[in-house]
């Protein structure tokens, strides 16, 4: 059984597919199987990096710290730490919990010892959004402090108040992290467990759950218990919540309501422009797993909106133009793709559409060519080198290699640049062989 929220107010619904997610991450071994609960839930394994979005399961399971590195390091002069965070992948995910939340659904965050504060040097730095817990912690504007900076020796019993969560806390729950919530906040919560005067496991609106974690032993089994007892603590416990409001109800309105759905729906325009615009730089990312008239249109595409070039699509010929601001042809150029290198084969069939298109030997010619298409990893790919022979063959017929690779690491480069399109042009004006865009450096041509 699981409880959809509509309007507000809990349904139960059949079915209820669990996500234990980043458990991977967490030190536990990788699994991929499905523990099923019976007629309460199916709780999938999902590592780290799985492509699967958490707002597709009714529920989702979470280790607190898996999107942070910490690794400690010490000089002779002092000791750092180092932290690493994979910001896309938090942000992605946070939309992703935003998303299920605002569906009703519910999240759970398993939580052990939360470091807001690093030694760097003779002072600490303040890591407080390093990982997702802490940003949604920081969201609803919860403090959080080491259990041992008020309980240093003997620390008091902990209390379960929620009679659901009893099993889980008993077992699982010894509290690291101690917490202090807003006094005053609209949104409906209670405290499940208590460390003295010090709340150690909440939630808000029975949808976002924040239980203490701690396990000895990071091994399938023990995980799996943990998984069931939470899964299990969770479910029965918004059982015990839902209601089903009757219709009637929705003819009484407060008057935030019309000021809350006004906000609401001028911040989802807002979010709706926003997600366009992230589409449309994650659909540039596909010109390294295309090819055909796909691969052209995706060029010609970038060169315009994020270049904003004068191109000019001659489909005929299956090549393109770009002018200047008098409108007069100043290169060519042309796609294809290659599963492996680039061969002097791709330079004779760019030269030869030039000539074939009425333009002279001194007109550039651009090949963007998607090569090396069996290599399916981004450094790898960007690490292999055209060949000495094709840059100096490709030279020589005035033309310049632009591997897709190549364009996205550009296209980073210079993406902040407001000057972006003339910095493009000039560097397809001034070099012929190959133009290779290091990771981070401003790219130099190979060859010339």
């Amino acid at each position: 059984m699981a409880l959809q929220k509509t309007n507000g107010d809990f349904k139960v619904k059949e079915g209820d597919i669990i996500f234990a997610y980043g458990f991977d991450a967490a030190g536990f071994p990788a699994r991929h199987e499905t523990l099923d609960l019976g007629r309460q839930a199916q709780v999938e394994f999902l590592d780290f990096y799985s492509p699967t979005s958490l707002d597709s399961a009714d529920g989702v399971i979470i280790p607190q710290g898996i999107f942070e590195k910490l690794q400690s390091r010490t000089t002779a002069f002092r000791r750092r730490t180092i932290v690493s965070v994979d910001k896309i992948m938090l942000l992605e995910r946070e939309r992703q919990v935003l998303d299920l939340l605002r569906a009703g659904k519910w999240i759970c965050f398993l939580v052990g010892d939360i470091v807001d504060e690093v030694s760097e040097g003779l002072h600490l730095e303040p890591i407080n959004d390093t990982d997702l817990c802490k940003r949604i912690l920081n969201s609803f504007m919860v403090g959080r402090h080491h259990r041992y900076r008020f309980y240093i020796d003997n620390p008091p019993e902990v209390v379960v108040r929620e009679p659901d969560f009893e099993t889980y806390v008993r077992n699982f729950g010894t509290p690291t992290t101690v917490f202090t919530l807003p006094e005053h906040d609209p949104i409906e919560r209670t405290v499940i467990a208590e460390l003295g005067d010090h709340p150690v496991g909440f939630e808000f609106d029975a949808q976002l759950f924040f239980l203490p974690f701690a396990l000895p032993v990071k091994s399938g089994p023990a995980e799996t218990s943990t998984i069931k007892a939470v899964t299990r603590a969770i479910i029965g416990y918004r059982r015990k919540r839902a209601i089903e409001a009757p219709s009637w109800v929705n003819a009484f309105k407060f008057k935030s309501e019309e000021k809350l759905y006004l906000k609401i729906n001028s911040l989802l325009e807002e979010v709706n422009a926003l997600e366009s615009e992230l589409r449309s730089w994650n659909d540039y990312k596909t010109i390294v797993a295309t090819n055909g008239e796909n691969l052209h249109s995706k060029i010609i595409a970038i060169l315009r909106s994020v270049f904003e070039l004068h191109v000019n699509d001659i489909a005929a010929l299956g090549i393109a133009t770009v002018s200047d601001h008098d409108l007069h042809s100043v290169v060519m150029l042309e796609t294809q793709s290659a599963a492996g290198s680039v061969g002097k084969d791709a330079i004779d069939q760019i030269d030869q559409r030039r000539t074939r298109a009425g333009l002279s030997k001194s007109t550039p010619a651009i090949l963007f060519i998607n090569s090396d298409m069996t290599i399916e990893n981004v450094m790898k790919r960007a690490e292999r080198a055209v060949p000495a022979e094709t840059i100096n063959y490709a030279k020589n017929l005035n033309v310049m290699i632009i591997r897709t690779i190549d364009l996205l690491l550009l296209m980073r480069q210079l993406e902040n640049a407001e000057a972006r399109g003339e910095l493009l042009m000039t560097l397809l004006l001034s070099h012929r062989g190959w133009l290779k865009a290091a990771q981070e450096e401003v790219p130099l041509p190979t060859g010339t």
